[in-house]
């Protein structure tokens, strides 16, 4: 693989290659830095900043963008906070988690998912319907004290249950978490909504839930800190104007082609089932980019800001502080 897979360039000859049109780029300007990192790769679920590079969108708000793929969350929030980026891409309740962990004058620019990529999948032969009906139960965690670890303490909590009232198995984050279901090894798991499409894809006869039932909060966020909004406010603008360029694209184009062009600049794995990736993507943006609203497509909404910290404290996970203190509108509009 070559290093432009790895740290890609956005260029205005990228740019001309979009499924679309786009305005043209400032020509005899220098284009001003933007460095970017997700927290896993460079995964299917991504492809709005893939997209963001690969249909000249940055380029086109004159950013020259280099987008990274990290390797877990901490890794991004060290880069972020050392300045080597200007902003990620990570889960509310992780950013969450990390302030009331270290302080950090971290803050949400924009939410991609207003709601939870995560569900509560069962058998409707042998269904989980309700929080209350994991009781005594075999739960499927991703990880050991990872986020789906917290939304099982979280959602246990809300129906009145300990901590202890299940036993927990880490059951990773794929469609394969089903067999342990059918085998008896499990009563059920939390998994992405990539898993769920996945299962309904395969005609799997599952009842799925997403944990906003009982515990709402941002889900997928593009996070910064206090100082970088200080000091760079107009390449943030520019760079969520680039966003909002991207998302629109892959809302309103055909997916594939969109995919496909990124491939030519990342290595997305499972882009050899494109269709799958497109089914996942299309299914993404109406349950949890669009959940709030398409009026409050990219904006940080209050409420769920709440609802988050809320959780935490009640819960004593963490106290990431005030609400409002966690996020800006200023750059979306």
């Amino acid at each position: 693989m070559t290093n432009r897979r790895q740290l890609i360039q956005a260029s205005a000859a990228l740019a001309a290659t979009a499924v679309t049109g786009f305005p043209a780029i400032v020509r005899g300007q220098a284009r001003e830095s933007l460095t970017i990192m997700t927290p896993f790769g460079f995964i299917p679920d991504f492809i709005e900043l893939m997209n963001g590079v690969s249909g000249g969108h940055f380029a086109a708000q004159g950013l020259d963008a280099k987008l990274l793929g990290g390797q877990g969350t901490a890794q991004p929030i060290q880069q972020l906070i050392t300045r080597q980026v200007d902003f990620i891409r990570a889960s509310g309740i992780d950013v969450m988690r990390a302030i009331a962990t270290t302080k950090v004058p971290l803050v949400s620019i924009a939410t991609m998912y207003q709601g939870s990529t995560f569900h509560m999948i069962s058998l409707k032969s042998k269904p989980i319907e309700k929080a209350e009906d994991l009781k005594g139960k075999t739960v499927g965690i991703v990880s050991v004290s990872g986020t789906t670890d917290v939304f099982l303490d979280l959602i246990l909590a809300k129906a009145g249950l300990k901590k202890d009232d299940v036993k927990r198995e880490v059951s990773g984050n794929s469609p394969g978490a089903l067999q342990l279901i059918k085998q008896g090894r499990i009563d059920c798991f939390i998994a992405s909504i990539q898993v769920v499409v996945a299962l309904e894809r395969m005609k799997e006869d599952v009842l799925a839930w997403s944990t906003d039932r009982y515990a709402p909060m941002p889900g997928q966020c593009y996070i910064s800190t206090r100082q970088i909004v200080e000091a760079r406010p107009d390449v943030l603008k520019r760079a969520m104007t680039a966003m909002r360029a991207s998302v629109d694209e892959i809302m309103t184009q055909p997916l594939r082609p969109i995919f496909e062009r990124a491939a030519k600049d990342f290595e997305i794995p499972g882009i050899r089932d494109v269709d799958a990736l497109v089914a996942v993507e299309k299914v993404t943006a109406d349950r949890l980019w669009l959940s709030e609203g398409r009026e409050n497509l990219l904006r940080n909404v209050p409420k769920l800001w709440k609802s988050g910290v809320d959780a935490l404290r009640t819960n004593n996970i963490g106290d990431p502080g005030e609400p409002e203190t966690l996020y800006t509108n200023q750059f979306v509009s």
